[in-house]
């Protein structure tokens, strides 16, 4: 009989944590927070590199439109010359790139957030990771100086670039998720959004079946998918994702083990892209 009541109030307990959460995923969605994005492609001179990322960012673009915290008044996507995506945009150049931060720093509430995507090219000068734009690079230390124009509480930053790794700790802050495509030390082109991207809308990467797909959960599947990419082609891996989010500049490589580690992934797990699936 113990037995019994005991599993009744488990099962009691555990239907209102589930609404609780549900609710509270509810209240972020309607309670008129907006989601302000920033995607930019790079350039490259390499034909089936350009075409690849070309594809993710305009799988990206599509996601978020379908966001509905974001519209075409909140989303800005500036491409390279020789990209073959939507060739409405603007360039990826530093001055549209500045002009573009600085748009959304007017405008951005504290309770919004923001998010900065870049896919392209980038090398590593004096320390320094430059990203490769049509016309003159702009340097980590640039992107983080006009980023602090951006006033929110909760910001998500990826970097699918040679050696991203590098800017993590320059970048990081507390409430943002900082999400390189490579260690500083891995300086070849990279598959990252080629991953991660369809993981922001697969199924299959929800591990906690609450009917949304969290950053972490899509970190940690393209993670895993890049590694069975590299071993199918018989490849020595020259990628390895990492992800910062607690404020202390060290990225980790296997931020799903943030409870073991006490390190990097508990602010990722709270962070949705896309409002619960019905």
């Amino acid at each position: 009989m113990k037995k019994i009541i005991v599993m009744i109030l488990l099962n009691v307990f555990l239907g209102l944590a589930a609404g609780s959460e549900a609710a509270n995923e509810k209240n972020q969605t309607e309670s008129g927070r907006k989601t302000y994005a920033l995607i930019v492609g790079g350039i490259s001179k390499d034909k089936q590199d350009r075409l690849d990322k070309s594809k993710a960012m305009s799988d990206l673009y599509k996601l978020l439109i379908d966001n509905p915290e974001i519209n075409k008044q909140t989303l800005t996507i500036l491409m390279a010359d020789d990209s073959t995506v939507h060739n409405e945009f603007k360039k990826s150049s530093t001055a549209n790139i500045q002009e573009a931060i600085n748009a959304v720093g007017k405008l951005i509430e504290s309770e919004d957030r923001f998010i900065f995507y870049y896919i392209g090219q980038a090398n590593i000068i004096a320390e320094q990771l430059r990203f490769n734009l049509p016309g003159a690079d702009i340097t980590q230390e640039q992107l983080v100086e006009w980023i602090k124009a951006i006033d929110v509480s909760s910001m998500l930053i990826v970097l699918d670039c040679p050696g991203s790794g590098l800017a993590a700790k320059a970048i990081s802050g507390r409430g943002r998720v900082v999400i390189c495509s490579c260690t500083e030390q891995q300086r070849y082109s990279t598959h990252f959004s080629e991953h991660f991207v369809p993981a922001l809308i697969d199924d299959k990467v929800d591990i906690n079946a609450n009917g949304r797909i969290s950053i972490l959960e899509a970190f940690t599947a393209a993670s895993r998918r890049i590694d069975d990419w590299y071993r199918r082609k018989k490849l020595l891996t020259t990628e390895i994702p990492v992800l910062e989010d607690n404020g202390d500049g060290i990225p980790s490589k296997q931020p799903w083990k943030y409870k073991i580690d006490k390190a990097d992934g508990l602010t990722a797990s709270e962070f949705y892209l896309l409002k619960r699936q019905e």
